[in-house]
């Protein structure tokens, strides 16, 4: 369970918040953000619910946001501006987080776009790979090192996160290096667990089981 410390100016969350509840504040920032963008001062729970495309219920959208104390009243919807302000210190979005990105093959390669280009506090400072195709290429002015330097250049990028991109043999390895050399948080898209040493936070993605469970679910629809 993740729980909010009490800031001088943010308002203390009304009740723990659990992981599972994290994705779906973060695609309420999101949509907060762009109603931002586009000019609006407060939004109601539906309004929200039709900005994610009905994905989300709006009951679901009050009970989650309830969790950080009622910041709208009935009828009348939340306020965006402080809204924004109190989902973004929740999820930790207030301060710039810097990533390391072992494994640049199409994976690594395509995550680095990604999350540079839909999160500004996620800045990719480091990128390793073994390849020697790939090593000393650039990306955005990053060098991409050798995985046999890890020890030697990754202290020197001040990273808060790792993202593992290589193949299922190679990530215990690679994982267990970077948390020894300090990072505590590491992004798993290797298609095995990790067995690591020390407090380290782990989330695993494994791309091919989310798309079994498409596939399975559209075998389940043939029957």
């Amino acid at each position: 369970m993740i729980e909010p410390k009490i800031g001088a100016a943010r308002i203390e969350a009304a009740e723990p918040l659990v992981e599972v509840s994290i994705p779906r504040l973060y695609a309420y920032h999101r949509a907060l953000r762009a109603a931002q963008g586009a000019g609006k001062r407060t939004i109601t729970s539906h309004g929200l619910a039709a900005m994610l495309g009905h994905t989300i219920a709006s009951t679901q959208i009050r009970k989650d946001l309830s969790a950080l104390r009622p910041l709208g009243r009935r009828g009348h919807g939340y306020a965006i501006d402080p809204l924004v302000d109190q989902l973004a210190w929740v999820l930790g979005l207030e301060h710039d987080w810097r990533i390391a990105i072992v494994g640049f093959g199409y994976l690594g390669r395509a995550f680095a776009g990604f999350i540079t280009a839909r999160e500004r506090r996620f800045n990719v400072t480091a990128i390793f790979d073994r390849a020697p195709s790939v090593v000393g290429q650039r990306w955005q002015g990053i060098v991409v090192r050798d995985v046999a330097e890890m020890e030697r250049t990754l202290a020197d990028a001040g990273c808060n996160i790792a993202v593992i991109a290589v193949p299922a043999e190679a990530a215990q390895e690679c994982a267990q290096r970077v948390a020894d050399l300090g990072i505590r948080a590491i992004l798993n898209f290797a298609p095995m667990p990790l067995d690591l040493r020390g407090a380290v936070i782990v989330r695993n993605i494994d791309l091919a089981g989310e798309m079994a469970i498409l596939t399975h679910r559209l075998s389940l629809e043939a029957l």
